[in-house]
């Protein structure tokens, strides 16, 4: 182990010295380390610093080397601080293999001015390499410092192409706490913003950034200005940890996770607090994602949960848990922005994926333009449902009561948000196919006069451009009946009913009961499928 307080380096620790040159030299010691006996194989000893405060005012270079370990006094709060005045970062491993560091406080300071660091640790691929590196029990203390890097503001942890990496056990905050990106340009993320090493060339172009755990990491944001954690073109990364901001006084962002480029196996095990927005993803695609997120204390939240507008998503299974009854009223769990105002259809697509969320109603668990481009996605709630083959299916058994032996009532047994909700009516053309399984019944469990009768209906009804709806054409089948006392009570029909009020499709069912029975309770117990086709939206069903 280097001790960068030896003499021979001679930290001093104490807040006012500048360590600088005696943290460069104890690291550049470190490698040029050999093992004795061995005839010349490197050893590569763990760089050590006491507990104190060390000023630093150009950033510590351990690129383009292997195997150096940075490690700090104790835990990670108060103990071995590094006090950033870099203009930059504080800690470069750009193009370094099987290194990173521990136990230490980042921190940069306004009263520092220009010269306060703006990143806390960088990791890059270069020529010289860039695998395998990390940082663990760390904690990062940037400046709200909102205009630098481009508008990223300070950065707690960059990292481009450096991939098998790994943050655990970390606390960092900073306007963006962690950066992960496929491409020195951040560009597509929409800040114009480029990563530079003082020591290295970072690798140019469009590469691969994946195979990251961030484990057991608190996230926090200043202001409304950044998200926590901005994904840009990553693969096969894990997040277990909170996601929150310190303050949130100014700024209009409201998202937690950002991704732009095509972002696969993605693994969120979250608690997002004060954002809005969890995860948006920018104009490109999303597949084989996992997320398992708790939304809490939004107050007001003031957009959807998830955006996914223009984007292609596959493969992901949603999880979204949003406790306090205030913060679900009239919110959207799955967005995408209507194109061209609603006019046209969404040039984005939904596949092979589960979204799970409960005390949000069905019209507002994802937009319907959205849902008439999805194929073979499962939708738990309330009232769970399915797209599959093109027909949208209930997942649990409406039990309905229609009356009395006695006094029959007509009841509406299943509902839907119409799919003609356009900007425009001269293009509203369409037709809606509604098929019911289910059966009437009527005495109880107690009762010794059961009847039951089995039936499916199908009903077919076309809208023409102008949005005007024909009459429906229903069919009604009985496909078997049994009345253990005929005379008391016998079930010999259904009448089915379609009518539109107010933007809403209505399905009704009559039973016809003969018999002398009077007061026991009549059932309808089944389930509906339905199936349409219009030019930007589905129907979303009700109940």
């Amino acid at each position: 182990m280097i001790n960068v307080k030896d003499a021979q380096f001679g930290a001093q620790g104490n807040g006012s010295a500048d360590d600088t040159a005696a943290i460069q030299s104890a690291v550049n010691y470190a490698q040029t380390i050999v093992t004795p006996g061995t005839g010349g194989s490197a050893y590569r000893p763990t760089v050590y610093f006491p507990a104190g405060y060390y000023r630093i005012t150009s950033p510590i270079n351990i690129t383009n080397t292997s195997g150096v370990w940075l490690a700090g006094d104790g835990g990670r709060w108060l103990s071995t601080v590094i006090f950033g005045q870099t203009s930059g970062a504080i800690f470069d491993f750009s193009g370094s293999n099987n290194s990173g560091c521990e136990n230490f406080e980042f921190l940069s300071v306004t009263n520092s001015g220009n010269i306060r660091s703006t990143i806390g640790v960088q990791f890059a691929l270069t020529s010289g390499g860039g695998l395998n590196n990390g940082i663990r029990n760390c904690t990062f203390n940037m400046e709200d410092y909102a205009t630098t890097n481009g508008g990223f503001g300070t950065i707690g942890i960059l990292n481009v192409r450096s991939e098998e990496f790994y943050i655990h056990e970390c606390l960092i905050r900073a306007n963006t706490p962690i950066i992960m990106s496929n491409n020195s340009s951040l560009a597509s993320t929409g800040i114009n913003f480029t990563a530079t090493s003082n020591y290295q060339a970072i690798a140019a172009g469009l590469g691969s950034m994946g195979v990251t755990s961030i484990l057991g990491t608190s996230i926090q944001t200043y202001e409304k200005r950044q998200p926590g954690l901005v994904l840009n073109g990553t693969n096969s990364l894990t997040f277990q940890g909170y996601i929150s901001r310190a303050s949130a006084n100014s700024g209009s962002n409201e998202t937690a996770i950002l991704c732009s480029q095509y972002t696969t196996n993605l693994r969120i095990h979250a608690t997002v607090e004060s954002y809005s927005r969890m995860v948006r993803i920018l104009n490109t695609g999303l597949q084989g994602a996992r997320f398992d997120i708790v939304s809490a204390n939004s107050l007001t939240p003031t957009t959807e949960l998830f955006d996914f507008t223009g984007c292609n998503i596959s493969g992901v299974d949603m999880n979204i848990s949003v406790p306090n009854s205030g913060e679900r009223n009239n919110r959207y769990v799955v967005y995408y922005t209507p194109d061209n105002g609603g006019a046209q259809q969404a040039s984005g697509s939904l596949r092979n994926s589960t979204i799970t969320c409960y005390g949000f109603g069905n019209p507002y668990v994802i937009t319907a333009n959205l849902l008439k481009k999805s194929t073979n996605v499962l939708f738990q709630t309330d009232t769970p449902f399915e797209k599959k083959s093109g027909r949208i299916r209930q997942l649990t058994n409406n039990v309905i009561q229609a009356g009395n032996l006695g006094s029959v009532t007509t009841t509406t047994v299943f509902q839907f948000r119409q799919s003609n909700q356009l900007t425009s009516t001269s293009n509203s053309g369409g037709y809606y196919r509604i098929w019911l399984d289910g059966v009437i019944r009527t005495g109880g469990y107690g009762s010794g006069a059961n009847c039951t009768l089995s039936f499916q209906a199908q009903i077919t009804v076309n809208q023409s451009n102008s949005g005007a709806l024909d009459i429906p054409s229903v069919t009604v089948i009985t496909l078997d009946k049994d009345a253990t006392n005929p005379s008391y009570a016998d079930i010999v029909g259904v009448v089915v009913n379609l009518n539109f009020s107010n933007g809403i499709g209505s399905v009704t069912v009559t039973p016809r009961i003969t018999g002398s029975g009077s007061g026991e309770p009549v059932y309808y117990d089944g389930f509906a499928e339905i199936q349409s086709d219009f030019f930007v939206n589905d129907p979303i069903p009700l109940n």
